[in-house]
């Protein structure tokens, strides 16, 4: 369900836009924002079509996570951007790897920080984003790809769907594709996480926190 936050009452405040499926992680960084000078308004959704509701053209900032239901936060980019033209995107995920930076930067996204960030750090991408920068933190030094692979966002639908116990039917549903190539992408992510099983990936999955 969206959700609406007034923060301040001042006329040059901004509204942004919080996107995560995880309503207790969206209510911790909801009381962060609200002390930040230039937010005003906070709207919060729980998956990008849920978003793609809200009708605010005058949204300034998005942050949202990656793995979330239906389609993911890379994948969602794009629409978002159309849909909210003068925010900049800032991704935050359970997954620092620098793979998956990478990624954000090619889908369009203005930064990325990982959910592991302090307050600090966080405000900081922020003022960078709406001031019209980009924030990329250490991504440019980065060697976080030796901590986790870098998959695809495709293969990161596929990974969160098959950490939920899901059948390659299931997902090939679930996602619209054929269940061959649901075949192709699961052998894909247990060559890149080392592993040889559904359950040994959705763990290790976990423990390198590409998944929560």
């Amino acid at each position: 369900m969206t959700q609406l936050v007034t923060m301040g009452t001042s006329s040059a405040q901004k509204c942004a836009l919080l996107i995560d499926d995880h309503a207790l992680f969206r209510a911790g960084l909801a009381m962060l924002l609200a002390q930040h000078p230039q937010l005003g308004e906070l709207l919060e959704a729980g998956s990008v079509a849920e978003a793609r509701r809200i009708e605010r053209p005058d949204v300034a900032l998005i942050i949202l996570d990656v793995c979330m239901p239906g389609l993911n936060g890379l994948e969602g980019i794009a629409l978002l951007r159309r849909q909210f033209p003068v925010a900049s995107v800032l991704v935050l995920s359970g997954n620092d790897d620098f793979g998956w930076r990478t990624q954000a930067r090619e889908k369009g996204a203005d930064g990325f920080l990982s959910k592991a960030a302090d307050a600090d750090q966080i405000a900081a991408a922020i003022d960078a984003l709406l001031s019209g920068k980009q924030s990329w933190s250490d991504a440019d030094n980065a060697e976080g790809s030796a901590v986790a692979p870098a998959l695809t966002a495709r293969q990161v639908e596929v990974l969160c769907l098959l950490a939920e116990g899901r059948s390659n039917k299931a997902i090939a549903r679930e996602l619209g594709m054929a269940e061959n190539t649901v075949r192709v992408h699961v052998s894909a992510i247990l060559a890149a996480l080392g592993v040889s099983s559904r359950t040994e990936a959705a763990v290790a999955a976990r423990v390198r926190g590409i998944i929560r």
